[in-house]
């Protein structure tokens, strides 16, 4: 299992790396144009591979911690200690590899179904939101027990997302062309999250010595991508003369 756990976990590095890289691409070129498709789809497809194996990884330590780190470091004090600091680590790693896994998933189907909102009322499609909500109620609890400054900030962005994309589902009327800003807060959404799975796993070498950077490393993304996200989102917000007209019901879809 410790060999399956650290060729996923490998796996799971090359294609968030490349992810890492390939998001500014669509993110910086003209939207529509043929490099923001041509490299969206790469970074979706490397997004989603490493949001999934992300998914089963931390999936493994929560069930079974010990055998996947059968060795426990000296300075801790005992193996149920150890074993509630690695549930406590894979409990936040699961959680951001599902929000980015919801965002980049949610971010692909606005734009498939634009105004049919039926086809995102399903339990094939809300249950990912949903186990979403779950993990991030439990990662929150460990935040606030445990006094894990990271999990505290993420696990209600989470909690968010989650409803955030329930309540986009099940809205009455929907402005034409809402699905475009939907798709951008979602992918922008997606390159946070990855980024601070990056500082918070990968880069906290960095910083090692310095508690305070660590921190501000982990909230960095959010702070840049937040910003970033709303400025492309009032860009490219739609507008139509009547307004009556731009509203359609998600019903008749």
């Amino acid at each position: 299992m410790q060999t399956i756990h650290g060729f996923i976990v490998g796996l799971h590095i090359v294609t968030g790396a490349l992810s890492l890289l390939l998001f500014w691409v669509p993110s910086l070129t003209k939207k529509g144009g043929k490099a923001h498709r041509r490299y969206g789809d790469y970074y979706i497809k490397a997004m989603l591979f490493t949001s999934i194996s992300g998914v089963i990884s931390s999936t493994m330590v929560l069930f079974i911690p010990l055998v996947i780190y059968p060795t426990m470091p000296e300075h801790f004090e005992s193996v149920a200690y150890f074993t509630a600091y690695l549930r406590g680590q894979y409990i936040f790693l699961l959680m951001l590899s599902l929000l980015v896994w919801n965002n980049v998933r949610h971010a692909v189907t606005v734009l498939k179904v634009k105004q049919n909102l039926n086809k995102l009322r399903t339990i094939e499609y809300l249950w990912l939101p949903a186990l979403l909500f779950a993990v991030a109620c439990i990662a929150l609890y460990q935040g606030l027990t445990y006094g894990i400054t990271l999990t505290c900030i993420f696990a209600p962005i989470a909690l968010l997302n989650a409803i955030g994309i329930a309540r986009y589902a099940f809205q009455k009327d929907i402005l034409v062309g809402a699905w475009v800003t939907e798709h951008i807060g979602h992918i922008i959404g997606s390159g946070i999250g990855a980024y601070t799975a990056f500082f918070a796993f990968g880069g906290r070498t960095l910083f090692e010595g310095s508690p305070s950077l660590q921190i501000v490393s982990w909230v960095l993304p959010a702070l840049i991508g937040v910003p970033f996200s709303i400025w492309l989102s009032c860009k490219y917000k739609p507008t139509t003369p009547d307004h009556k007209t731009s509203l359609i019901k998600s019903a008749k879809g």
